[in-house]
């Protein structure tokens, strides 16, 4: 039985891969489309790779549509993601499928028009398509069941002692922001039932990489997540000054508070206004408010989590319908 339908707008890099086999493992969700947008890559690549790991689930028959192009310049440095962001390992889509028609905006208006208070959206990247079907229809995320974002960091008020608990925690920044801030702006003023799930809640969650080699027999997605994941994890122990070499799952934990809301241990409504610090843009939720009031993530269930990603991991990879 079907709990959740799911739209995902996603920069698919290694994190979001994992997100998009979370979602597609989860008895009680479908995903009834896939938005691609820059980032982690293009988002001609986003849309490939989001095809891709849909293969890898056996989803042949979602709709993947691709977004808005990054609005200046690509990164002055090369993204942790590889160059084509599924870790420079050739992975392609199975031959003969590539993107639905239509644009990921189109796709967004579309289903918030035709199935109103039904879908739940998934924002896994920069806001840039989000941002464009707000301006064309500033009501449109009052029309979706949920609205989860993995963006943003916290609220303004938590700011010292996250970074106590969390050394890296202010260095890592709010990277899908950063991508787009004036899109991040537009979003964070429009109305609905918006959670931020930031990097103070997804930046605690780090998976050991020993845990994953060992569960990646042949046949298993934990091959394939292990397989792009191979530099990314390099990055990441480093990142973080792990002592044992790990693996992040932002995305994931996003996915893991739209399919399941209990795993929201505590969350607080602020008001998202960008701040830029440090020559960086992110996303702060700040109080008292004078503007639309959202939510924001502050603890989770972390070992339901790992649970489900473990069981994720799991899974066997099934041959494309």
């Amino acid at each position: 039985m079907t709990d959740r339908l799911v739209l995902v707008d996603s920069d698919t890099g290694v994190d979001d891969a994992l997100a998009l086999l979370f979602i597609a493992h989860d008895p009680g969700a479908e995903m009834v489309g896939v938005g691609s947008i820059f980032g982690n890559c293009t988002e001609q690549q986003a849309a490939s790779n989001a095809l891709t790991v849909l293969s890898v689930a056996g989803l042949q028959d979602v709709p993947v549509c691709i977004g808005r192009p990054r609005p200046g310049p690509p990164p002055a440095m090369p993204s942790a993601h590889g160059l084509d962001g599924l870790g420079d390992r050739g992975h392609r889509p199975p031959p003969g499928i590539g993107p639905a028609s239509g644009s990921a905006v189109e796709q967004l208006l579309r289903v918030a028009r035709e199935r109103p208070g039904t879908v739940d959206l998934l924002c896994l990247g920069p806001l840039a398509n989000i941002a464009a079907a707000v301006t064309l229809d500033p009501l449109i995320l009052t029309r979706f069941r949920s609205v989860i974002i993995m963006g943003g960091m916290g609220p303004a008020s938590r700011r010292t002692a996250e970074a106590a608990v969390q050394p890296q925690f202010l260095g890592k920044g709010d990277t899908n922001t950063n991508h787009d801030p004036a899109a991040a702006a537009i979003v964070s003023a429009a109305s609905g039932p918006i959670t931020w799930v930031g990097m103070n809640v997804t930046g605690r969650l780090r998976l050991a990489w020993a845990d994953l080699v060992a569960r990646s027999a042949p046949g298993k997605v934990a091959a394939f997540v292990r397989d792009i994941t191979d530099d990314y994890h390099r990055h990441c122990t480093s990142s973080y000054g792990a002592e044992d070499p790990i693996y992040t799952a932002h995305d994931s934990v996003a996915a893991a508070v739209m399919l399941d809301p209990t795993v929201v241990l505590s969350a607080t409504d602020a008001q998202p206004r960008v701040r830029r610090m440090d020559g960086r843009s992110s996303i702060w939720g700040v109080t008292p408010a004078r503007g639309p009031v959202h939510r924001f993530v502050t603890d989770v269930d972390y070992r339901s989590i790992g649970d489900r990603i473990a069981a994720t991991l799991d899974a066997d990879i099934l041959p494309s319908d």
